[in-house]
């Protein structure tokens, strides 16, 4: 808040909010910088592009992450990396989801779903060499977990250098 009275203290303010104001419009893109650079202050921004953009849930961001966990595909990288990027994703989306008032069943019952969901989503994205892998852990019962999953595939992967998974689905 602007102060009114000490002549040092507006100073001090003005020199404040001028340099947050440059931190948001230096952060937005050229289009969205036209819509607000203009506004007297950092505080008229930041409010002006929360009721923008911010609608009191985590749906737009929820949508965001569920969109890059489906495009997201290995394509000849590594299979820890594109495991860690996914599981990335995966704990910001459990994030979102959970809440800390939702009863106990209602979170198991969550993170069982979620758990399966997210299986299917990294075997999805799984280069074509593991597609015999990919069939044998679709298999298992009970389902596998994502990290046991993982373990499965690495071991198939790195079992003789790499190429028993690539055998495998030869045979």
């Amino acid at each position: 808040m602007k102060p009114t009275t000490n002549e040092k203290a507006i100073e001090t303010w003005l020199i404040d909010n001028n340099k947050v104001k440059s931190w948001l419009i230096d952060s937005m893109s050229p289009t969205l910088m036209r819509r607000f650079i203009r506004l007297q202050t950092a505080a008229d921004i930041w409010d002006t592009v929360s009721k923008t953009f911010y609608d009191g849930t985590d749906e737009t961001q929820l949508f965001e992450l569920n969109r890059k966990t489906f495009s997201t595909r290995q394509t000849g990288r590594s299979f820890p990396t594109y495991y860690n990027e996914l599981v990335s994703l995966f704990q910001q989306i459990d994030t979102r989801l959970c809440n800390e008032g939702d009863k106990t069943e209602e979170v198991v019952a969550a993170k069982k779903t979620l758990s399966r969901f997210h299986v299917h989503i990294f075997m999805t994205g799984l280069d074509p060499e593991f597609n015999q892998a990919r069939s044998e852990v679709l298999r298992k019962y009970p389902p596998l977990s994502l990290e046991a999953c993982y373990a499965y595939i690495r071991k198939l992967e790195t079992g003789d250098g790499g190429t028993q998974a690539r055998n495998r689905q030869c045979s």
